[in-house]
This record gives structure tokens, C-alpha cells and sequence, in this order.
């Protein structure tokens, strides 16, 4: 894996969100992904930006609320 401090590159991000690099690349040309940032032609992501997006999409389901 890549240094962290340089953030992700899509193929690990991809992999962390379950989603193909395709996918993910897909979702970024539509403003739809995670935050990214680009520096030249490198896209990165910084991984508490993909926890967050994956945490953003957690959907609680009426079973759980009830067996709280």
C-alpha cells in the first residue's frame, strides 16, 4: 500500500469500500464518490474520507431500532 500521508489511490480505495476501481472512478466523474483531491493527473483519497463516505451510507433497519 501506498504511503498514507499521500493518500489512497482509487484501486485501494475501492477495495476498502467494496466497489471496483471502475466503479468508484464511475462514481467520482459523476461528483457521486467520496472527497478526492487531485494534485496533476494523481487522484487521491485520504482514508478517513472513505470511512466517511462508507459511514454515510450505514441504513439502520427497523429490527435493529427495535431490538435496541
Amino acid at each position: 500500500m501506498e504511503n498514507l500521508s499521500k493518500g489512497l489511490m482509487d484501486t485501494e480505495a475501492a477495495k476498502i469500500l467494496g466497489l471496483s476501481p471502475q466503479t468508484l472512478r464511475n462514481m467520482r466523474s459523476k461528483g457521486k464518490g467520496p472527497v478526492y483531491y487531485k494534485i496533476g493527473r494523481a487522484v487521491r483519497y485520504l482514508p478517513d474520507d472513505i470511512i466517511k463516505f462508507r459511514e454515510q451510507r450505514r441504513i439502520q433497519t427497523q429490527d435493529m431500532i427495535l431490538n435496541d
